[in-house]
């Protein structure tokens, strides 16, 4: 058996590596903090739920090539979040078998790190690893409509709205980009 995980990858600011046992207490931090939750899980994560999730992303790379990165400042080590490529096997899109098979980006960042570009550039970098490495013509990502800076960053990287679903937790806009 090939084991694959997630390569290093670096922009001017930021490095983005696998995820990692010791990663725990930080990816509490992240996934507890109210402001992160509010367009994606809808309520903080117990911290059994955060382990769950940090072992859900090695193996993303092991099945599929593709995965979660965490995301670091290059000059302090401070950590900045998460970002990454994955199939979820989401309920709400069950209705909608065209996505299955394709990469769903997503994007979530410490509120600290809001508004200084660190999230345009970490997408910036996933999508352009995808492009390089994956053979799937598109990748889609799902938003709340309220996110409105999430929203603008993905049509500045290249998403375009593709559908709007009604869902039993609230709306979502399905957005699909392209290969490039």
């Amino acid at each position: 058996m090939t084991t694959i995980s997630a390569p290093t990858l670096y922009t001017e600011r930021l490095m983005l590596r696998g995820h990692q046992e010791a990663d725990l207490e930080a990816c509490v931090t992240l996934w507890s903090d109210p402001v992160v939750t509010r367009y994606t899980t809808g309520q903080p994560l117990a911290r059994q739920d955060v382990w769950t999730r940090l072992l859900r992303h090695p193996g993303h790379w092991m099945l599929f090539g593709f995965g979660y990165w965490l995301v670091f400042e290059r000059s302090t080590g401070r950590f900045v979040g998460e970002v990454g490529l994955a199939r979820f096997k989401r309920d709400s899109l069950r209705n909608h078998p065209e996505l299955d098979a394709l990469p769903e980006a997503g994007w979530v960042l410490m509120p600290w790190a809001h508004g200084q570009g660190f999230a345009r550039e970490v997408v910036e970098a996933v999508l352009n690893w995808r492009d390089l490495n994956l053979s799937h013509g598109a990748t889609f990502c799902l938003i709340d409509p309220a996110n409105l800076p999430s929203l603008k960053l993905a049509a500045k990287v290249g998403f375009q709205l593709h559908l709007h679903l009604d869902t039993t937790h609230g709306s979502l806009e399905v957005l699909l980009r392209q290969e490039r």
